[in-house]
């Protein structure tokens, strides 16, 4: 069955991108890791057990107020089930939106990321950087190994992310990721030239990650 990673990256897509790692890491002594997900939370199910909370809250309290009438068990019951329903309806449509929030699925798509990281193979210079795109929220996340991050300033990363994120924005995931590595790759060259002794740590090809 199709993933969105299917629908955004096509085989000669992948290729690119692996081809851009190898450049880059022909110049330099880092290790550059690309990671692609579908998604990063199963939000669907997210969604529907917030609304399936309300919708429960909602129904007792219908369920209590006309307790209070007594117009008898079938009506109390009745009552009671549409206010259930119309609360799961509400709480799916409206708070359903604010669940996916720009902010929330950034803060969720770097947490991630940095999961990813912590269980990628230390290398022996640590140098690695994982670039990190989750489709379905629609966000990327760069992360850095110490050594990398102590060398460039903190806001560096600003640019190849917005590379990344302008990518996203049109559609050309690929493409976007590629002028990211290509951008990193200059700046790893340049404070982590390669050595004699270098040898490849980590895969070169993106891999494609269940969720």
């Amino acid at each position: 069955m199709a993933t969105l990673v299917d629908k955004y990256f096509s085989k000669l897509d992948l290729e690119a991108i692996e081809r851009a790692v190898s450049d880059a890491e022909q110049k330099s002594s880092g290790e550059l890791v690309v990671q692609i997900a579908s998604c990063s939370r199963n939000w669907r199910l997210e969604r529907v057990l917030v609304a399936i909370l309300f919708g429960v809250g909602a129904m007792i309290k219908g369920l209590l107020l006309t307790r209070e009438q007594n117009w008898g068990y079938y009506y109390n019951f009745t009552q009671g089930a549409l206010f259930g329903l119309v609360g799961f309806l509400v709480a799916y449509v409206v708070i359903g939106k604010l669940l996916k929030l720009r902010k929330r699925r950034r803060a969720i798509v770097w947490k991630r990321a940095l999961e990813l990281f912590s269980q990628l193979t230390p290398t022996k210079g640590n140098t690695a950087v994982l670039i990190f795109v989750s489709i379905e929220e629609e966000q990327s996340a760069i992360v850095a190994d110490k050594l990398i991050a102590s060398k460039l300033p903190a806001d560096y990363w600003d640019k190849p992310q917005a590379m990344l994120m302008n990518g996203i924005a049109k559609g050309a995931h690929a493409e976007g990721m590629i002028d990211a590595i290509t951008e990193i790759g200059g700046q790893l060259a340049t404070y982590f030239p390669r050595q004699s002794d270098d040898t490849n740590e980590l895969p070169n090809r993106p891999t494609i990650l269940d969720r």
